[in-house]
């Protein structure tokens, strides 16, 4: 699975994204809210992980998959 950089964040609300900050991923899951300009976005809480709040400014990425990316699904 592939993974690319979206520099929208309003595009990856309620999906899986993975986190990274210089380079390294730091967290993964859902994301449940992002900010009107792209500043903050929430991921959601998962297992022993609780919600978290992500600062474009801390100097976080977001690394998604496109939607032609995304495994066939049975019918």
């Amino acid at each position: 699975m592939d993974l690319h950089l979206q520099p929208d964040w309003q595009r990856t609300l309620g999906q899986f994204v993975e986190i990274r900050r210089y380079g390294k991923t730091v967290r993964s899951g859902t994301v449940e809210a992002v900010m009107p300009d792209n500043s903050i976005l929430w991921i959601s809480a998962a297992g022993p992980f609780s919600r978290e709040m992500i600062e474009r400014a801390e100097d976080f990425e977001v690394f998604t998959r496109y939607p032609w990316d995304a495994p066939p699904t049975l019918t």
